[in-house]
């Protein structure tokens, strides 16, 4: 059985304002979220993962949101985290513009097809114009994830 999107994202992984300015410390802050749940099986390996992910092509994918994400034996089971910045970060996104929310996906090598559909859900989800500016304005851990709740199913 899939998990559903807010099973997916604890209180525990949300950040609701990076103190990353740049890119790579953007992406570093957030995986530490996954690293202090205790579920990576090894952190270094899963943030080169996520760093050569990321020197492919950027997961920037326009306005305003990041889905970095990775592949690798450092990752036990499916994983995700939420961040947000409210001044952006430059990301490289496709469309240049500053990067305001991230949704890190960290997934085992076993688990593609899986990976691919979590990716499908939450770019469906970051199409809206209306749910990106809530996940913005939401001032709690717990509106963020009733957001989630509500437009994830």
């Amino acid at each position: 059985m899939e998990m559903t999107l807010e099973e997916l994202l604890p209180p525990e992984r949300i950040c609701l304002e990076l103190v990353a300015e740049k890119k790579e410390d953007a992406i570093k802050e957030i995986a530490a979220l996954l690293a202090s749940s205790g579920k990576l099986l090894d952190k270094k390996a899963f943030l080169e993962c996520l760093l050569e992910r990321e020197k492919l092509e950027t997961t920037g994918i326009g306005d305003g949101v990041a889905l970095p994400h990775g592949r690798t034996d450092a990752v036990g089971e499916m994983l995700m985290a939420f961040a947000r910045s409210k001044k952006g970060i430059d990301y490289e996104a496709l469309d240049d513009r500053p990067v305001h929310l991230f949704f890190l996906i960290a997934a085992p090598l076993s688990g593609s097809t899986k990976v691919l559909k979590l990716l499908a859900k939450v770019s469906r989800l970051l199409h809206n114009a209306t749910f990106r500016q809530a996940l913005v304005k939401a001032e709690t851990k717990a509106q963020i994830i009733e957001l989630i709740k509500q437009k994830g199913q």
